[in-house]
């Protein structure tokens, strides 16, 4: 019997098992994904009535080239339609209280310290500056670091150790300082 996954390479085979394990940590239940001939429908639970409107969705993974063909296809259905802005763009900015979020550059797993019993990469308090790792996230046993972005005096930790984080989600709340002087204390 001729297996469907055979013309895929061992890369895009990684692909789109990182858009299924995407997907199951995500609120969405289905994810259509079409580039040229490609069409992949990926869910979870119960496949939606038909009939159902569907809206293009994009990923951010990089695409995945296989024939059409390989690929069954199901109905799908996205949530209603999202704010065109991207997550990451409307929580950066400040907000009135003066402080900037640390948004995640990606959906995975949230770790604050580099080890489990290490100390965690920032508290409420620290200094940072824009290079300054504030947070691991893990994504199919790959571990991100995420840089501050800003310079200043973190002011609040949004997410538990361990919790699994959408792409967007505030992670920290930083008061922004002009400069970081050599003498104040900087974590790193």
């Amino acid at each position: 019997m001729n297996n469907a996954f055979d013309t895929l390479s061992d890369d895009e085979v990684r692909q789109i098992a990182q858009l299924v394990e995407t997907l199951d940590h995500s609120t969405f239940d289905f994810l259509q994904l079409e580039i040229g001939d490609l069409k992949l429908t990926i869910g979870k639970g119960a496949a939606p009535p038909t009939g159902v409107a569907t809206a293009p969705v994009a990923a951010a993974q990089p695409p995945v080239a296989a024939p059409a063909a390989h690929v069954p296809a199901a109905p799908v259905v996205t949530p209603a339609a999202p704010d065109p802005s991207p997550p990451a763009a409307k929580a950066k900015g400040p907000v009135q209280d003066g402080t900037v979020a640390i948004v995640a550059p990606i959906m995975g797993r949230f770790y604050a310290q580099p080890e489990p019993g290490a100390a965690p990469f920032v508290a409420v308090g620290a200094m940072v500056r824009k290079e300054t790792t504030v947070a691991l996230i893990e994504v199919m046993k790959v571990f991100n670091a995420v840089p501050a972005g800003v310079s200043g005096v973190v002011t609040e930790i949004c997410v538990q150790d361990a919790a699994i984080i959408e792409y967007g989600q505030v992670m920290f709340r930083v008061r922004p300082t002009e400069t970081a002087s050599n003498d104040i204390p900087i974590v790193a």
